[in-house]
């Protein structure tokens, strides 16, 4: 044996030899996985179809017991409950906490009903279907007013994450103009599951049309004058263009707008009307608009809107649990407010709004450094941040001793806002650099209960200028779901979420020289602040000033 050679090496030689062989191998090994996971797919599938047939035939006070008792376990779930509070906060700020709890409580419970009935439905028949549900005069009026027109414009049909949103498919059973309707879906990634869907949401006359392959079957149903319906009320992630919401700036998919465009069809939303347990009214509203794609898509949102402000039924029926205002939370685009379609200035114009007067409910929080000169270092950067978000409602969160000016260190704790808004004598509202204060007591017990207590403000962004463990303890506890800071090299700060290492050469200090402010910037334009006209610190008797073209901003 070679010296060099380990007892069962391969050789260069048996390669070839041994390849198929081990190909072999992992071509059997990849069956067994496939054959497992279709088995897997195969036991899910009976589950589902057992599970199913049994709450078919469950009374239904026994079932309405077991989704109360469902709906108050969702609420027990941190992540889901704090989405959930955190969305009727921001869409209802006004509003006591015991009414969040409640219209929390009623749309997880509904969202167990919807999956009950989602389930039991297939084993339903048509005579226990048309007992469940009717139609309301304003979507029969609809109906017939196509057929007498010949049916020859398409008909775009927008709908909801309401309760029993899934039961819109026995509109073909209930009202016959509706069957052949393409059914625009997100498929299942497993197909063993999705081939179930299909089949039965398909037994009624409608047709399932994956989000992924399916837009040309869409297209080929609106050509010929037929129905394509869809939900419009998601989250469109990257691919959204950008409206507000209840105020609030979200991410909203432009497909209705575009298919209504496209080839001039009518909107119309259909919804469900919830009117006890597994009882239900299909009602229906045609959508005013200019028919193109921008205003098509205003139009959906003002209307959900307008919905979920003014009725209490829909407002407990909606899917409130649903992220759907998750959008510029990446990272490296949080400071800033863009994306690739933007409909926030055509949405602010109809409400007669413009960008500098839109509301702040994008809730930023900012904890300032103890010390003074750092706090007056940070205000350019604080204005920078103003207007790259406008939407944002910035609090700081500051020591008491730096409620005012020198001469009145030490005074009270507490909360100024608006055109009060005061840090160091420094009048932050009129600056437009802040909308809040939040002035935090001395380390103690009321200082705990005071941070714990913010929490139920449900911040978006907690950015951290304080580069302490205390400050990062608190930060965590406040439990906004992003929380940034700066960290110096050798440092760990496990209890936020998303740090940044100054560049190599780079010293963080904990008083604002130079190179302190420069790191700040460097930071806050890794984060998406956009990047202005170089501001140069100059020393004075007052601590470092900035001059340059934002100085009096």
């Amino acid at each position: 044996m070679h010296p060099r050679t380990r007892r069962g090496a391969v050789h260069g030689r048996d390669i070839n030899r041994l390849a198929p062989i081990y190909a072999e191998k992992t071509f059997a090994n990849l069956s067994l996985i496939l054959s497992a996971l279709s088995f897997h797919s195969r036991v899910i599938k009976l589950l589902i179809h057992a599970t199913g047939w049994l709450v078919a035939r469950t009374p239904h006070v026994l079932l309405r017991l077991l989704a109360g008792l469902l709906g108050r376990v969702i609420l027990l779930i941190p992540k889901r409950r704090s989405l959930l509070f955190s969305n009727l906060h921001h869409a209802f700020p006004d509003r006591p906490r015991a009414w969040h709890a409640h219209v929390a409580r009623l749309s997880c419970v509904r969202l167990i009903e919807t999956g009950m009935l989602s389930l039991a439905s297939p084993f339903f028949s048509e005579t226990r279907i048309r007992r469940m549900a009717r139609l309301s005069p304003e979507l029969e009026a609809i109906m017939r007013a196509r057929a007498a027109a010949g049916e020859s414009r398409p008909l775009l049909i927008g709908t909801l994450h309401f309760a029993y949103w899934e039961c819109l498919t026995w509109l073909g059973l209930l009202c016959p103009g509706i069957a052949g309707t393409g059914v625009i879906f997100r498929p299942l990634k497993n197909p063993v599951l999705n081939a179930w869907v299909k089949q039965t949401r398909e037994r009624h006359g409608v047709l399932l049309l994956s989000r992924k392959n399916g837009l040309q079957d869409a297209f080929r149903i609106m050509r010929r004058g037929g129905i394509v319906s869809l939900l419009f009320d998601q989250n469109a992630g990257g691919n959204g263009a950008l409206t507000l919401l209840l105020g609030r700036v979200c991410s909203t998919s432009e497909l209705a707008g575009m298919l209504a465009e496209k080839f001039g069809a009518k909107v119309v939303v259909f919804y469900p009307r919830r009117l006890g347990f597994w009882t239900m009214r299909f009602e229906a509203v045609e959508i005013d608009s200019d028919g193109t794609s921008a205003g098509v898509t205003l139009a959906l949102n003002r209307w959900l809107e307008t919905l979920l402000s003014g009725d209490e039924e829909f407002r407990a029926s909606w899917l409130w649990s649903h992220g759907r205002w998750r959008t510029q939370d990446a990272p490296w685009q949080r400071l800033r407010l863009e994306a690739k379609r933007d409909l926030l200035d055509a949405d602010l114009a109809a409400r007669g709004l413009t960008r500098a007067t839109m509301p702040r409910r994008a809730r930023f929080w900012i904890t300032m450094p103890g010390d003074r000169d750092a706090c007056a270092a940070a205000l350019p950067l604080l204005r920078r941040l103003r207007r790259s978000r406008p939407d944002a409602e910035i609090t700081l969160l500051a020591e008491a001793a730096l409620a005012g000016p020198p001469a009145t260190a030490g005074a009270t704790p507490g909360t100024t806002a608006g055109a009060t808004c005061n840090l160091m004598g420094y009048n932050l509202g009129a600056g437009a650099a802040a909308d809040k204060v939040i002035f935090l007591p001395a380390p103690g017990p009321a200082r705990r209960r005071l941070v714990r207590s913010l929490r139920n403000e449900f911040p978006d962004t907690h950015i951290l200028l304080e580069n302490s463990a205390g400050a990062d303890r608190e930060a965590r506890l406040i439990n906004a779901p992003q929380r940034f800071g700066l960290c110096a090299p050798g440092r760990r700060r496990p209890h936020l979420t998303h740090t940044w290492s100054p560049p190599p050469g780079d010293v963080s200090g904990d008083h604002p020289a130079p190179s302190q402010v420069r790191l700040w910037e460097q930071w806050w334009e890794s984060l998406g602040l956009p990047r202005e006209p170089e501001l140069k610190p100059e020393r004075d008797d007052g601590g470092w000033t900035y001059s340059g073209k934002h100085d009096s901003t």
